[in-house]
């Protein structure tokens, strides 16, 4: 069932990411890891842990897991542990690429910071990133939904969607990128 819904997932995904006009970001060995675009910050203003400060209106680099590519390389890992840490190393390696990203952008200079949503609460402060909560219920609420289907792939059980899990707002700020 979860090999179906992932090869579902993977023919639908091409056009998710058109539609989205997202770009890929690839580890060292290749792998996807993120997909990114540039929008423009509508949340409340985030004071970020190196002093930087985003408002409403600042332009960001948004940053999205590419789940799917991340599932289909993960899968064959049946340690828990050893998934953590292979995600935590794909992702670290990943993060120079977003920082050229930025500097190759047409937007450079006007970027501040990049930023996502995640139940990936764990390792992200050793990666750089602050994390803050989201204080509009709803789309916490909504962020958490969306997330449950891919936490339920990625760990094939239904019984730990019911774990304590908070949804929080992931920041890093431009510098501190430019700086790994």
């Amino acid at each position: 069932m979860k090999g179906y819904l992932i090869d579902i997932w993977d023919d639908f995904d091409p056009v998710y990411q058109r539609i989205r006009r997202f770009s890929t970001i690839t580890s060292k060995d290749n792998i996807p890891v993120f997909r990114v675009h540039v929008n423009k910050y509508r949340g409340p203003e985030q004071v970020l842990s190196d002093g930087s400060i985003i408002t409403k209106g600042d332009y960001l680099v948004r940053i999205h897991l590419h789940n799917i590519r991340l599932l289909q390389h993960l899968s064959l890992i049946k340690s828990k542990t050893r998934r953590t840490m292979m995600l935590y190393q794909m992702v670290s390696e990943a993060l120079p690429a977003i920082a050229n990203y930025i500097r190759n952008h047409q937007l450079h200079d006007q970027i501040k910071a990049i930023w996502g949503v995640t139940m990936l609460n764990k390792l992200v402060g050793r990666l750089g990133f602050d994390t803050k909560p989201i204080p509009n219920l709803y789309y916490r609420l909504l962020k958490y939904s969306s997330q449950i289907p891919i936490h339920i792939l990625s760990t094939g059980s239904f019984s730990s969607i019911f774990e304590k899990r908070k949804v929080s707002y992931l920041f890093m700020s431009k510098d501190r990128l430019l700086k790994t």
